[in-house]
Order: structure tokens, then sequence, then C-alpha cells
């Protein structure tokens, strides 16, 4: 009997895979249309944990990500056609008799859905320097709309690791500080002009790789290059490298999934993707600047655009 019911195939109306702010608001508009709903959110710690704060959320600013997350529930819970379930999900398949979706966990059970929103996403890879972990979320940072403020007026030092972080960040960053020090690996050229543009807003620039970031607890001091020359900051504006985790790996392969030109799920206006049915909101479709709240309105839309498709 254990067995029989461990491989019994559950259905529902929509999965939503992922509990961070998009398949909250996700699930939130949905459990407001009275269908049977399932957030499926992997027990392994969100992209988010480090997080001191989540900012630029009206209504929420300055909140823990796991305070939202609670919040966000106790409103869904009470229209009673949502249920979390803390759970990793392996695989995604459909049907090509009646296009349904069948999900299925870690533990080997199936639950068989009529649409999915995808709301999980990717992971950071952290460099492989001493000191990067030790102060990742507090004084290395990876926006500086989010952490700017927490940051301001401090020496911030600029990790470009693309032509356009080299482009944009340097005189951006000055809304928050006006002491700026900006680290260009060999490989990103900058144009002589550039550079003395910079130079002109007191805005100093290092040609190297960092090797070590030195700190006193999670407080960066200074960092240092492979040439061995050590330079004061206080901040680190640093974007880490991201990666799919597994289960978006697996939908690419098993759909075909589209991906656009940064590499992440591509969708249209309704942020359906070229899979019908499937839907994809936060970060699986690509980084935004103003993280949280961005994500929350992408699963308002697939949530929304679902509806209209019941209809259509």
């Amino acid at each position: 009997m254990i067995n029989e019911r461990k491989h019994q195939v559950e259905e529902i109306d929509i999965a939503v895979l992922g509990g961070g702010p998009a398949g909250l608001q996700a699930a939130l508009v949905l459990s407001r249309t009275r269908k049977k709903i399932i957030v499926f959110d992997t027990p392994e710690p969100p992209r988010n944990t480090a997080s001191h704060g989540v900012h630029n959320f009206l209504g929420l600013d300055g909140l823990l990500p796991m305070d939202i997350r609670k919040i966000a529930w106790e409103q869904i819970e009470k229209y009673d056609s949502a249920e979390l379930r803390k759970q990793k999900i392996v695989n995604v398949n459909k049907e090509e008799k009646d296009g349904i979706f069948v999900i299925t966990t870690e533990n080997e059970n199936s639950i068989r859905a009529k649409q999915v929103i995808l709301a999980v996403g990717y992971y950071d890879v952290y460099p492989d320097i001493p000191g990067f972990i030790e102060c990742w979320a507090g004084t290395i940072i990876p926006c500086p709309f989010c952490d700017g403020y927490e940051n301001r007026d401090r020496i911030w030092g600029i990790v470009a690791n693309s032509k356009m972080q080299l482009d944009l960040f340097p005189k951006m960053v000055q809304n928050w500080t006006s002491k700026i020090k900006v680290f260009v690996p060999p490989h990103i050229k900058i144009e002589s002009s550039y550079k003395n543009e910079l130079s002109k807003l007191n805005i100093s620039v290092y040609r190297g790789i960092i090797t070590k970031v030195n700190h006193n607890g999670t407080k960066v001091e200074s960092v240092t290059l492979e040439s061995g020359e050590n330079i004061p900051v206080d901040t680190l504006l640093w974007i880490p490298q991201v990666k799919p985790i597994q289960l978006i790996q697996t939908l690419i392969e098993n759909f075909g999934l589209e991906l656009n030109e940064q590499g992440f799920i591509k969708t249209n206006e309704k942020l359906q993707t070229n899979i019908e049915g499937l839907y994809a909101a936060g970060d699986v479709k690509g980084s935004s600047p103003i993280g949280a709240l961005a994500a929350a309105y992408n699963g308002g839309i697939a949530a929304t655009s679902i509806v209209h498709e019941w209809y259509d």
C-alpha cells in the first residue's frame, strides 16, 4: 500500500515551480481564481538567502526574504486554493495525447497539471577567491539598487567583468558614493578617451585580476591584484556568473525550449515559452535591475496570461 500511494498521480490545474517572488505572486493571482494549485519550492536555500533585506519593493522594503515568503503565504492560504510543497522537482514532461504536463518529484511522485509556471532559476557561481564568500551580500554586492544605500559614502570598487558593466557602473554608482575605483581584467578593452573621462570624475582605473579579498569579518578592507598590489576599498560591486539549475537544463532538453541571446529562457509578451501551456517568470528569464519587484511582476503577468488562455 505504501508503494501504491508513493506513485499515485495527482491531478491539479496549475503547478508553480519555484517559491520566490515570481512564483508567489503567480500563486496569489491564481488562488483568487479558485483553481487547484501546487507551489513546489525546493528544500535547498534560495538564491537570495544571504540577503540582509529586500529593497525597492513597495510595502516590504527592508524585510528579509524569509519574512516576505511568510507574509505571502499568510495571504495566499486564506483563499484555500494553493498548497506549498517543499519538494525538489527532477523532471517535467508533456503527454502528447492531451497536452497535460507530468511533474516528477525527487521522491518519484507524479503530478499532472494543465499549465506550468517555471519560476525557478539560476544560481550564482562564486569566484574561487579567498575572502569573497565571507563578504558576499554584505560589503560585496551584486546590485547597487538593492544594496547601494546600505553601502553609501564608502570607497567602492567596481569589478567590471564585461564591457557593459564597464560602461554602465562607474558613472551610475555616483548616486551612492563619490569614492570609486574600477577594476578591469586584461581581456576587456577600455578606450583611452573613456579612461580619461573617468579620471576627470576622480574615478581610478586598475588593470588586472583580483586574487584575494582582504577583510575583517564580513567587511572588505582591500583587494590584492595578481601583480601583488593591494588596493584599499570598503565595498565591491561584483556580479558573479550564473548557471541554470539542473531542472532548467533538463527542460531545455525535454522540450527544446528556446533561449534568448543571454542564454535565458525566451518568452513572448505573455511570458509563455515556445511550449504551449508552459510559462516562465523571474530569474529563469534573466536578471532584472530591480530584482524581487520585477520578478513578482513577471509572476503576475504569467498568472493572468494563463487565465486568459482558459477562454481563448
